[in-house]
């Protein structure tokens, strides 16, 4: 076997390994998924902190429907970590924009990404 296949088997193991452990930690002390998180972090970084429901989607890898769960899951979730609105110009558009709830649930969620991160990358 290669030592490249190796290499890469090895590296992709360990990826796993760690995203297991950060789904754990976020859900055990922030109480939201790695997914959820990932919602939060791309509204938040977002010009007007908030998305088309499409365009969210696309960055976070999900289908439509299960997306949708999710969007439903989170607005109910720990006083609403988000909100959905309609487009005033295209009726069939949703945006989803950060709370003031999610963007504090963010921000302490950041630390457990932050500190898992660090260890991953040195």
């Amino acid at each position: 076997m290669s030592n490249l296949t190796q290499e890469w088997l090895n590296r992709t193991r360990e990826q796993k390994k760690n995203l297991e452990l950060l789904e754990t930690r976020l859900i055990e002390e922030s109480n939201i998924t790695l997914n959820e998180y990932y919602v939060l972090y791309f509204l938040n970084i977002s010009e007007e902190k908030e998305m088309r429901l499409n365009d969210l989607q696309l960055e976070i890898g999900l289908s439509q429907s299960a997306m949708s769960r999710m969007i439903s899951r989170m607005e109910n979730k720990n006083c609403s970590l988000i909100e959905r609105h309609c487009c005033m110009t295209d009726r069939r558009g949703i945006y989803i924009r950060i709370t003031k709830s999610g963007y504090l649930k963010l921000k302490s969620s950041q630390k457990i990404v932050d500190s898992i991160v660090r260890k991953f990358l040195n």
